[in-house]
């Protein structure tokens, strides 16, 4: 009979979801910079500033490919909603978001 040997972090190296460690490593440089946008505090007539987040994102990591600036500022979406669900009403819900057509 054979005898599964578990490696240290085996288990939560097969549960990581996150496929772009390149993403991960950025994202909290870029929810920092971003966050304010989806503030409704922050916005215009009341309106989110959520579109500036693309341009701040493409700036600041010109690095990364369009797919992964929409994938980073959907990421902070989701977490400021989280962080914030009492002053998030104002913003599309992360399964309302379409990817733009360029």
């Amino acid at each position: 009979m054979s005898e599964k040997v578990e490696v240290p972090g085996e288990a939560a190296a097969a549960s990581e979801r996150r496929r772009n460690q390149r993403l991960r490593t950025v994202f909290d440089t870029a929810f920092i910079m971003i966050e304010p946008f989806f503030d409704p505090a922050q916005g215009w007539g009341g309106h989110s500033l959520e579109h500036l987040a693309f341009r701040v994102v493409r700036e600041n990591f010109p690095e990364l490919t369009s797919e992964e600036v929409h994938s980073l500022v959907v990421a902070a979406h989701r977490v400021y909603i989280q962080r914030n669900p009492g002053s998030s009403d104002h913003l599309p819900r992360p399964e309302e978001l379409r990817r733009p057509t360029l």
